[in-house]
């Protein structure tokens, strides 16, 4: 079992334990991401990058 690494969103404010997120992540390293974020922010992405110009 993994230990706790309690880490507070850099968007949202929220506390999450970022070795039981499945897609939290560090942007550029150092700004901790909550599954809910990333989850909301990849689909803002795709949805970015789908369009043609």
């Amino acid at each position: 079992m993994s230990e706790e690494k309690i880490e507070t969103c850099f968007i949202c404010g929220k506390e999450f334990d970022m070795n039981k997120a499945d897609l939290g992540y560090y942007r550029n390293g150092k700004y901790p991401i909550c599954d809910f974020c990333a989850d909301f922010y990849r689909f803002y992405n795709e949805d970015l990058t789908s369009k043609k110009e």
